[in-house]
């Protein structure tokens, strides 16, 4: 490295230093995660996650002499739609527990952390440090192994969109974040490591598997004890639905597969059972859309086409972004309010 380079590394280092109370922290916990090989761990799970799959893709079509035209055309949101989402969804957040739910409770077990907060650190720049250090472990070998999933998609039979891989990635990787966040925050908040492993599993249970129930039995409430029926009543289940971070990545990346101007509407549309009765009161006083059957990649589904006036703003893509990101300071500001109380 030239002398200009390490004067600048070294600046950027320093200013970041000096804007930020809690940098330091981070830092140690990056240059940690090096030292104890737990970065190179991280990138042979994300690999084994992301480029098997689209690797296994690739030798499997390679050799193929004629792809049909419609599978080059959507493949790639085939792809993502089929396997991607549960593995983001379900196996993601589990490496993510096993990566992060250490990161304070076993410096409090072990004492380390008063000697932390013994040099001119807050808890609350402890709480920080934390989450963005574990965040940068996380989303370091994500990000190389998303690079090396999009090349293997790239080099493939599929056209290769990367407009679509680009928001796959962004919502991952900010899916990624957040669940990291919510881990570490808990470790923040938990006096043992084994409370804190115990805390994100359940956390990531109702997260994964509770939450519909939990939206579907309030919209029962609200029907049954507060007399609430039809377009209110769905309004608030599916503003429920839409807290949740699983629920939220899984509707974004689905709006971004769809296809014309009602994949947004259509997305939120899918969070509820075709079976429904009032699935035309979902798709047309919800969601100001018109449901018909539409062929699609996966053939021939009921949809909900955008209507004249448009999909509610409070149930758009932006909106649903933006409220799953308040997750990040949710999870910190809760565990700082816990680990600020406590007697370590």
């Amino acid at each position: 490295m030239s002398a200009d380079s390490e004067s600048e590394s070294g600046g950027l280092d320093g200013a970041l230093r000096d804007a930020f109370d809690w940098y330091p922290v981070a830092k140690k916990e990056f240059r940690d995660a090096i030292r104890s090989k737990g970065l190179w761990v991280l990138s042979f799970l994300f690999t084994a996650l992301f480029v098997i799959p689209a690797a296994r893709n690739w030798w499997d079509l390679r050799s193929a002499q004629q792809v049909p035209r419609r599978l080059q055309e959507f493949g790639l949101q085939a792809a993502i739609s089929r396997p991607y989402l549960n593995i983001v969804t379900l196996l993601v957040p589990i490496v993510v527990i096993f990566a992060g739910y250490a990161a304070v409770s076993d410096e409090r077990t072990s004492g380390s952390l008063k000697v932390l907060l013994s040099l001119p650190f807050s808890r609350r720049d402890v709480i920080v440090g934390k989450v963005v250090g574990r965040s940068a472990v996380v989303g370091v070998p994500l990000l190389a192994a998303l690079g090396l999933t999009g090349l293997f998609f790239a080099i493939s039979p599929f056209t290769f969109k990367i407009g679509v891989f680009a928001w796959f990635v962004l919502f991952t990787v900010a899916f990624t974040l957040v669940f990291t966040a919510i881990v570490v925050s808990i470790s923040g908040a938990m006096s043992t490591n084994l409370r804190s492993l115990a805390g994100a599993g359940i956390v990531y249970f109702y997260l994964s598997f509770g939450w519909n129930s939990l939206a579907n039995s309030i919209g029962d409430v609200l029907a049954n004890y507060a007399g609430m029926e039809g377009a209110l009543r769905w309004q608030i289940v599916l503003f429920v639905k839409l807290l949740s971070p699983t629920q939220a990545y899984k509707t974004l990346t689905n709006s971004m597969l769809g296809e014309g101007a009602g994949a947004a509407t259509t997305a939120r549309y899918g969070m509820f059972q075709q079976g429904q009765e009032t699935m035309g009161v979902i798709c047309g006083d919800v969601l100001a859309g018109n449901p018909s059957v539409r062929q699609t990649m996966f053939g021939n589904q009921t949809v909900c086409q955008a209507g004249g006036s448009g999909l509610p703003v409070y149930f758009s893509d932006p909106a649903v972004f933006a409220s799953f990101l308040v997750w990040i300071g949710l999870a910190a500001a809760i565990s700082y309010y816990t680990f600020d109380r406590v007697d370590l």
